[in-house]
């Protein structure tokens, strides 16, 4: 039954999810915006049919299963069967806050100039415990996303027609960076991107991320984004300083926080003997 509202499609990708699927199925289910569709892609899991159990306890998911094709792949495979006039991604192991849907639907609604919206984002551990790590400028204008990668797709809304007139889908040779180099391409087009002061996802932090596993190839792939897209090495580098020190300094406060002045020089040792083996 149609509700007069715009629809929203959130669209995830999913690959041996089952640990974390649950926890987005039901953050979504529960947002208190009545026109929502979720779209799930499973890219072949292989573990043992969990993954899909979950999907099939919940019967107003849109989902399917394919053979693996890889993360963005099946991102852009979403995408093509979403409906809604606002897209977000979310990955199968975050996670939206209360009121997110609501929050992006008002603003866009009384902002019918801008084409998209992002907002903040929290963090979690494995176990779902909140996070605090800093995050450098997370309110800077969307066209600096280059330079702080401030942007997280899953706190990111943008109207369904932007991605046929900018030809805006994800890179499906990237494998690492397909978010960076994403969120990059957006930033070069005319399209205008609003900001609401509202936390509207959280991302899990664990071992098992992609990122963890394969830092040293995901680093290689975003070098050659930069290169395609002419980002300023210097300046991105330079953010990148930026962030290092201002992580340490709060990781250091959290420390001495924790133990005092033995945890603060016990971090320190660590640290610089990580250093030395460089």
């Amino acid at each position: 039954m149609s509700t007069g509202l715009p629809l929203v499609s959130i669209v995830t990708p999913v690959y041996n999810g089952a640990q974390f699927i649950e926890d987005l199925i039901l953050s979504v289910k529960k947002q208190d915006y009545p026109n929502v569709e979720h779209i799930i892609v499973d890219d072949g899991s292989n573990d043992d049919a969990a993954t899909i159990e979950i999907l099939k306890k919940y019967p107003h998911l849109r989902w399917w299963s394919h053979p693996n094709q890889g993360q963005y792949a099946t991102m852009n495979e979403g995408l093509s069967a979403a409906n809604g006039d606002f897209v977000c991604f979310v990955s199968s192991d975050d996670i939206l806050l209360s009121g997110a849907v609501k929050s992006v639907v008002d603003f866009l609604l009384s902002h019918p100039e801008m084409d998209g919206v992002f907002g903040l984002t929290d963090y979690m551990d494995e176990q779902g415990g909140a996070l605090y790590p800093p995050v450098l400028f997370p309110k800077a204008h969307f066209h600096l996303v280059k330079y702080f990668a401030h942007v997280l797709h899953c706190s990111f809304y943008l109207k369904r027609g932007c991605f046929e007139r900018y030809n805006i889908s994800f890179d499906p040779s990237l494998k690492y960076a397909g978010d960076y180099e994403w969120m990059t391409r957006i930033a070069k087009t005319p399209l205008k991107i609003g900001m609401v002061d509202k936390k509207l996802s959280a991302i899990r932090l664990h071992p098992a991320q992609t990122s963890q596993l394969y830092g040293t190839e995901a680093l290689q792939e975003i070098e050659g984004v930069y290169k395609k897209h002419g980002v300023n090495i210097v300046l991105r580098k330079f953010a990148l300083l930026l962030h290092f020190v201002y992580y340490r300094l709060w990781e250091m406060g959290q420390k001495y926080k924790q133990g005092g002045i033995g945890a603060l020089v016990a971090h320190a040792g660590k640290f610089l003997r990580r250093l030395v083996h460089v």
